[in-house]
């Protein structure tokens, strides 16, 4: 299916459905942004900090899509202005940056966003421009291109691309993507040869080898330095090369990429990375603490997803497309619309702001392009194409006739979808409609058609004013089991919604089985909730018991701790004598569930984890499980010292030692001794009677140091 999807622009989301609210609130937002702040880098240089000057180009580029998709008057000349005062800012040669001159494009360190900046700013003025005609944004962006062409190249006044930005030039170098805009818009080949050279560029020295490496091995964690937000920037350069030019390359680079994602570095909440880097296969921590899920990740992934869907058609890219939009990307943001997170964990508590940040920032545009992709028609004008599933409306020219469509739907918490037809002659034309993988007894109601390739297809007929395409199907509660890293633990998901719970920090977040026909979801206060029937013999005598559960997005939007990964717990488990004791940092390491773990600040140390009891306990054995070993650390380095265990018997008494976990691997800072998530260290030790018990020792930080810090999944003790 070519790339014809409809204009966002003829496109209703209802009011009181699940992305209403998020949608209009990010309108509202953009609506009060202090774009003087943006702007001042421009007008007064230099900017307040190197990459200043991404934001007003990426807050033109989210206004321009929720202009289009709502038509807000208030918006619009919020955007003419913003767009026109950053365009008088432009200097004679082009330069649209925020950098004074003799310190621009990568000639001193911390210039190395100067090319980053352009590129936002291109991408806002491209989109300003397409949406609204406006000659001015065309022939700035035209200006900017011809300074970047005479600027980097092969020739003997011209700089290397990827010297001019950091990461491996990857900054730099995901220019690609608007500068294909350039040539898509204008047809001058001169941008189109200048796209060339970019792709080029990654293969010279000290490159990022984009292109190359994706099409040997496929793997996003061999790509440049493995930064995820500027290489997948790179890569929806990649989709679009391969939309203008047909090569299959790009494409197939492209798709390597995003499948690799899926396969090995996808959250089951829709977005990747941790650390804002792409790490070892199926490496996926999901705490607080490594920084879980870059907003601006989470937004460039969609891109890539989208690009990918409207070039191919096929029904993957729409099911992580609504996965994204449906999961992490709403969960990121407050949903009134008035607040962002920076990162998104899985486990733990988010923080969200409304301040200046590229996340910030970025945010806005994903949900401004969410509604983009709900209907389409084919190029030709023959098929409508439904790609996920919510209460809407679109205006689309099917068969030459242009027809009203409204799409009904009980989704996410009701199965079952109506497709009703406005239209004053009849039309000929056919219909595709997603089965979602998460749908179970997908039918169409008295219409012939065959699932193909993930899509129902209903031959083209004629339709009249006032007909209907209807079909059946279920929306029930969903065990989804972990692999790989998270191999052992399941998740609870209802039709498109990943849901998550409430952890009670005095009490284990452990459930032995969980009852999918005890589900049933309703809607409070407009959000949807879904509660279920969850065993934890830990809790009331193993009694069964009611267990809220909220759709991932909902359930963080106070910022208080929430989880998404369930325990399947050993039914013989013990129950440490300091069961309910208070856990410092963080309960992660006393629920019981060796996948959670909690980790120590990440400092020079030393490090310890620490439990403490209101009454005096009494133990003879200890037991320290390992967290997780990451990139940048995690382990105790014992060629500085070992980990020793120490107790304090009162509250008023010192901490004193009492063993050393004498098994505990060999390791340095650099290497983890060959240790395993969850791997058990016990030590007996005599009779002891104590209100504290704590593992201290020093940290280790991996590939990247100073900082040092250990992770820890549990410390418990037995009598």
């Amino acid at each position: 299916m070519p790339d014809a999807l409809i204009a966002p622009a003829r496109v209703s989301i209802d009011q009181g459905s699940y992305l209403a609210r998020r949608i209009d609130g990010n309108v509202e937002r953009l609506k009060v942004v202090d774009t003087d702040r943006l702007l001042a880098g421009f007008r007064t240089k230099p900017g307040e900090h190197p990459w200043i000057g991404e934001h007003v180009g990426k807050w033109i580029h989210a206004a321009t899509l929720a202009w289009q998709y709502g038509g807000d008057p208030d918006l619009r000349a919020k955007l003419d202005a913003v767009a026109a005062d950053l365009i008088a800012t432009q200097e004679a040669d082009g330069y649209l940056g925020t950098y004074v001159p003799g310190m621009r494009f990568g000639l001193y360190e911390g210039a190395d966003w100067d090319v980053w900046t352009h590129k936002y700013c291109l991408i806002g003025l491209l989109a300003y421009h397409e949406a609204t005609g406006d000659q001015d944004a065309i022939e700035a962006a035209r200006r900017v291109g011809d300074l970047l062409i005479a600027t980097f190249g092969d020739g003997p006044d011209q700089r290397a691309i990827v010297a001019a930005g950091t990461h491996m030039g990857m900054a730099a170098t995901s220019v690609l993507e608007p500068t294909v805009g350039l040539f898509r818009l204008t047809g001058d080949p001169r941008y189109l040869d200048f796209a060339r050279y970019i792709v080029a560029s990654w293969d010279g020295d000290g490159g990022p080898r984009v292109l190359s490496t994706l099409l040997h091995s496929g793997r996003v964690s061999e790509v440049g330095n493995g930064k995820a937000y500027e290489m997948l920037s790179n890569i929806v350069g990649l989709a679009d090369l391969a939309r203008v030019t047909g090569e299959s390359e790009p494409l197939i680079a492209a798709q390597r990429a995003w499948r690799d994602v899926v396969d090995h570095h996808l959250y089951v909440t829709g977005s990747a990375s941790f650390g804002e880097h792409f790490h070892h296969q199926d490496e996926l921590p999901d705490a607080t603490s490594v920084n879980v899920g870059e907003t601006c990740v989470t937004v460039t992934w969609l891109q890539l997803t989208q690009r990918l869907l409207a070039m191919t058609g096929e029904a993957q890219y729409a099911e992580e497309f609504e996965r994204t939009v449906m999961n992490h990307l709403s969960a990121a943001q407050l949903p009134d619309g008035s607040g962002w997170c920076y990162y998104t964990p899985l486990d733990g508590a988010r923080e969200f702001g409304s301040g200046v940040s590229c996340c910030i920032s970025s945010g806005p545009r994903g949900m401004a392009l969410a509604p983009w992709w709900l209907l389409a028609a084919d190029a030709a004008g023959e098929t409508l194409v439904v790609s996920w599933y919510t209460d809407a409306r679109a205006s689309v020219t099917l068969g030459g006739e242009p027809i009203d469509v409204r799409l009904s739907t009980g989704v996410p918490l009701e199965g079952g979808a109506r497709l009703a037809f406005t239209m004053d002659r009849p039309a000929t034309f056919a219909v595709r409609l997603r089965v979602p993988a998460w749908a179970s007894n997908f039918w169409p109601d008295g219409s012939a058609g065959s699932v193909v390739d993930g899509w129902l297809e209903i031959p083209a007929r004629e339709y009249r004013p006032g007909d209907e395409v209807a079909v059946a199907f279920d929306v029930v509660a969903r065990i989804v089991e972990g692999s790989g890293w998270n191999s052992g633990r399941r998740s609870v998901a209802w039709g498109p919604l990943v849901l998550g719970y409430r952890p009670d920090p005095c009490e284990p977040a452990v459930f032995d089985t969980l009852d999918s026909e005890q589900v049933h979801g309703t809607v409070v206060d407009g959000e949807p909730l879904v509660y279920a029937s969850v065993h934890n013999r830990f809790l009331d005598g193993g009694t069964p018991r009611s267990v809220p559960f909220s759709p991932f997005a909902v359930l963080g939007a106070d910022s208080l701790r929430s989880r998404v990964w369930l325990e399947a717990q050993d039914l013989d488990a013990e129950t440490s004598v300091f069961h309910g004791a208070d856990a410092d940092p963080g309960g992660e390491f006393a629920d019981y569930d060796e996948f959670s773990f909690a980790s120590s600040p990440r400092d020079d140390g030393p490090h310890a984890f620490t439990l403490r009891s209101e009454q005096p306990v009494q133990f003879t054995r200890v037991r320290f499980s390992h967290g997780r070993s990451l990139v940048h650390g995690g382990w105790f380095d014992t060629s500085i010292s070992m980990p020793v265990v120490e107790v304090k018997v009162a509250d008023s008494a010192p901490w004193e030692p009492i063993a050393t976990l004498a098994d505990y691997p060999v390791t340095s800072a650099e290497h983890d001794g060959g240790l395993v998530a969850g791997q058990r260290f016990e030590v007996d030790v005599p009779v002891t009677t104590a209100v504290g018990l704590r593992v201290r020792g020093t940290g280790s930080y991996g590939e990247y140091p100073p900082g040092r810090f250990v992770t820890c999944a549990e410390l418990q003790a037995f009598g």
